[in-house]
This record gives structure tokens, sequence and C-alpha cells, in this order.
């Protein structure tokens, strides 16, 4: 054991001396961001973890908009923020700062919708990913096989010579049942629909996500009037009227987007009445016109809508 922890270290040290992979650009040589101006929802930390997967990781997460990178602790930091404003750099000789425009996306997993079992997300900068988080692969029914048995029947004669006759089972198809909505979510299937109003606790946009993707859905994408309808209309309580949606303003692009990856667009902005937005801002469905506002994402007060999408459940 002792032996391994050595090496460990010596690969450590060995690490933080050795070039970069090619195609990586740093930002920042020799800087990282301020810790002190990030807030508990702005920065995840990974370690111990190489620098190629401390990218592939920011690159998996929309919300990644730079990293910090410890190469002699073999320490990742995955931010929200990136500098500028009141948000800045601070010297340090064991770090380097990336932005996430000088990432390389070519070192983003490939994605086919045959075989992800998350969804397959175009990148702000280019390229798709296989995006996992908070899905719930259930099993599905492995189709029936029938085997196919061929009888011989000889026939033996002098002459003429021996001949065989085959018979031939023709398998039956079987069929894989379609997926079912949770039992305690509501399903309309001519949106189709399947969501869950959570009231209580209250919490900010992140925490709400995180919610949704522990019981295997997401915070629902209320993209067309029918859900706005549907969860109008659901039963919930009198005083029950901001509930956040999957939604979030993206700082690469300047535009909110969907959480599948699609950008919400001209016609759903101009529609509900949105503001340019700025960074850290996230969308909520609101009970009264125009029934799509804007807040901060750490805003606590708000409940949120949980969406089981189709090939989530």
């Amino acid at each position: 054991m002792c032996w391994r922890m050595a090496l460990f270290w010596i690969l450590c040290v060995i690490l933080s001396w050795c070039p970069l992979p090619l195609g990586i650009t740093i930002t920042v040589y020799n800087h990282c961001l301020d810790s002190g101006a990030l807030g508990p929802d702005d920065v995840t930390t990974l370690s111990p973890i190489g620098v190629q997967q401390c990218i592939k990781h920011c690159l998996r997460d929309r919300g990644c908009l730079s990293i910090s990178y410890w190469r002699r602790d073999l320490k990742c930091a995955l931010q929200r923020v990136k500098a500028g404003g009141t948000i800045n750099l601070v010297a340090d000789p064991t770090c380097f700062y990336i932005e996430r425009a000088d990432l390389p996306t070519a070192m983003a997993a490939a994605c086919a919708t045959s075989s992800c079992q998350g969804h397959c997300t175009p990148l702000s900068q280019g390229g798709i990913f296989c995006d996992t988080s908070g899905t719930t692969t259930f099993p599905e029914e492995t189709p029936a096989t029938t085997t196919t048995t061929t009888t011989t029947t000889p026939t033996t004669t002098t002459p003429p010579p021996t001949t065989t006759t085959p018979t031939t089972t023709t398998p039956t198809p079987t069929t894989t049942p379609s997926p079912t909505c949770p039992s305690n979510y509501h399903w309309d299937p001519s949106i189709p629909f399947c969501h869950r109003i959570t009231t209580y606790p209250k919490a900010t946009w992140p925490e709400a996500r995180t919610a949704c993707q522990t019981v295997g859905a997401d915070l629902a994408i209320i993209d067309v009037s029918a859900k706005f309808s549907k969860i109008l209309n659901d039963h919930r309580p009198s005083t029950s009227h901001k509930h956040w949606m999957g939604a979030a303003f993206n700082t690469t692009t300047n535009t909110y987007y969907w959480i599948d990856g699609r950008d919400v667009g001209a016609t759903f902005t101009s529609t509900y009445d949105l503001d340019d937005g700025e960074a850290d801002t996230c969308l909520y469905w609101y009970h009264h016109s125009p029934q799509t506002r804007e807040k901060e994402c750490t805003d606590r007060h708000y409940a949120y809508v949980c969406e089981f999408r189709a090939g989530l459940y």
C-alpha cells in the first residue's frame, strides 16, 4: 500500500511538470478565478482528476463557463462564471485558467441517439455530447426468440437416392411496451406531457433541477401553449403562482436555452416579452400573463415543475 501511495505522488509531481496535451489553449497562466468572489452555486470542485477529464466535464455542462486547474494537486474547479465585472483573476503559480471559448470541443464525447442513454446535447462551440446527468435507465423487455427447427424425413428406395424435406417455423415478432408516466405524475398523451408540480419546499433553480434529477426527471420544458394551459388548470395551492422551468440564460450565445440544448427562439422570446437576459438568470412559469418571466437563478422563493420526457421513463 505504501509503495502505491508513493507512486501516486510521484506521478502527481511529474504531471505538474509535463507539458499540456496538444490542442489545449490556456487563457491565462499562473492565475485562477478568485474563489472568494464565488458563491456555493458558482463552482464545483473535482479532485483528484486529470486536466483532460476536467475539460470534458466542463464541455458536458452547458452552465460551465470556465475552469481553474491546479496541476500539482490534480484539482479542477468547474465555474459557472468567468472573469469580468466584480470577479477577478488572482495570481497563483500552481494554477491556470481556461474560459469555455478556448476549450477544445473535439474532446467532448461523441453521441449517437441509438446508444446514448440520456440526451444528445449540442455544445455552444460545436460538437455533440451524450448528457446522462439526471437520467434513469429503465430495463427494456428482451424480445422473445423462437427456435427454428428443421425436421428431415428420409425416404429410402433403390434407386432413387434419399431426399430430405426441411420444415421451417417462422419466428413470432414481439414488441416492447411503450414507457409509462409514473403514477404520481400527471399524464396528458395529447401533448404529450408527463409532469408534476412541486410546491414545497421552495428552491433556487439549480436546487430545483437537482431535485427533479434525483427521481430521474428534469425541470419541465414548457415550450408550447398546451403545456402552459395544462399547468394552469392542474390542482395546486391557490398561493402557488411561480414555478421554475427548464430554461436558463447562456452567456456564450447571449440567449435563453432549454435544458435539452435548444435555443428558446425569437418567437418564444417575443411572445412572452422576455428581456435581452443576463448571466445567472433563469425562466419561471407565472399564473398571469405573460406566463414566462425572468429571475436570478439563485432566488429561493419559487416552486418548480418536474417532467419525465420521452426516453427518460
